[in-house]
């Protein structure tokens, strides 16, 4: 068991700088391990190499990675820097006046970094290590003290004004988007939401994009899901005195360094289905493809609408147009050529257009882009994105489009 001292001392961050400096691309070759183990023990030797790996592979996440500590699981579960800065100043921007921030179940302090940039934090985890690893990670880029504590968070007494939970959805060892499987549980969520308003200003609850709220939040929370690096990361439920009477949908892109880069946002009440969406029955000149964030927080029907798209396939999101036009959420591509999906048509066509580079988007058919890859086989100096859009529960044949991104 490492010693939680050693692992944030000043000896320890030596040799994982120095290691880092010297390995390739975040490698550490069997040398510098030998070398490492004339100093450390076995179990600190592997944690400084895994350090110099995981710095290597945070810095997409992180502007200061090579200072940061991590682990395995607890990279994969961060909030990247951007998102956290981003609810930092979404706390700002609904309660001004807030001083303190409490994080439950904060992990290695993703969050707690961000929140750090402007209030009194506290961080909380059951994991004494990751406490450590927090407490170090969120006083990196403004140098004030982060207290941690080390407990179950249904036993510590609040004193705060905002609340950011991140419910562990591996607590059992499988990953659940069933909220009823989370930990801590929802009772205690609900004896949390229930404070706001009296004994707190609000509460952020982290969820997976695909967690299904219960019922009785839908009347007291806004729902946000958040993308950055082109993928929806997480949905956020977000309890004010406000969200009462203010039931928003949102999908918002988010920058790396914090700032919205667009949103859509609907009421609760008033979003369409898919059935609220006409088919194209003209030829497919532009197609308009929604984000990931758009996607999961099931706002497509609604976003296409907004921009008077229609469906070119009935029920796959892909949308179109007669015309081009900047559509913030989504992405427009050029229609080149149009084929039926049949592998041996399209493969002929890529051969004839010397295609090498090949993007391909599908929707509605069984196999996956890479699949479809190897038996197209591109080979050529040309590029195109190949969308293929399909519905396995109509008897409409599926069609595939070559088309241009713009």
């Amino acid at each position: 068991m490492l010693d939680n001292d050693w692992i944030t001392s000043e000896q320890t961050l030596e040799a994982i700088g120095k290691l880092s400096a010297t390995s390739v691309d975040g490698n550490v070759s069997a040398k510098q391990l030998l070398r490492l183990r004339e100093i450390f023990s076995v179990e600190q030797s592997q944690f400084i190499a895994c350090q110099v790996r995981l710095r290597q592979q945070a810095g997409k996440r992180f502007p200061n990675a090579n200072q940061m500590l991590f682990t395995r699981l607890g990279l994969q579960q961060t909030t990247d820097a951007g998102i956290a800065t981003y609810k930092a100043n979404l706390i700002r921007k609904l309660a001004a006046d807030t001083q303190h921030v409490t994080d439950l179940c904060c992990g290695i302090g993703g969050d707690l970094q961000g929140f750090s940039q402007h209030f009194a934090v506290t961080g909380v985890d059951q994991d004494s290590m990751l406490c450590q690893l927090a407490r170090h990670n969120a006083t990196l880029k403004h140098g004030k003290a982060v207290n941690t504590i080390p407990a179950d968070v249904t036993e510590v007494t609040l004193d705060t004004d905002w609340v950011h939970l991140d419910p562990d959805r591996r607590h059992d060892g499988l990953r659940h988007t069933d909220i009823q499987s989370f930990a801590p549980d929802l009772p205690f969520m609900n004896h949390l939401i229930d404070q706001v308003g009296k004994s707190m200003k609000g509460i952020l609850i982290k969820l997976a994009p695909a967690t299904q709220i219960p019922d009785a939040w839908v009347d007291k929370c806004q729902l946000q899901w958040l993308q950055s690096r082109n993928e929806c990361r997480q949905q956020l439920a977000l309890f004010t005195p406000l969200t009462v009477d203010n039931h928003k949908r949102s999908a918002v892109a988010v920058t790396p360094s914090g700032k919205t880069a667009w949103a859509f946002e609907a009421d609760q009440g008033e979003l369409l289905t898919a059935r609220d969406v006409p088919l194209s029955n003209s030829p497919v000149r532009y197609i308009y493809e929604p984000s990931p964030a758009v996607l999961a927080a099931n706002l497509a029907p609604t976003w296409a609408a907004q921009h008077d798209l229609k469906f070119i396939h009935s029920g796959v999101a892909y949308f179109s147009k007669d015309s081009h036009q900047s559509v913030p959420g989504g992405a427009c591509y050029r229609v080149v050529d149009q084929l039926p999906y049949d592998l041996k048509k399209i493969r002929k066509w890529i051969s004839e257009h010397d295609i090498g580079s090949l993007e391909i988007k599908k929707r509605g058919i069984e196999l996956t882009p890479e699949q479809v890859r190897k038996q197209l086989k591109p080979k050529g100096s040309n590029s195109i994105t190949l969308i293929v859009a399909g519905n396995p529960h109509t008897q409409k044949t599926a069609a595939a489009y070559f088309a241009e991104n713009l």
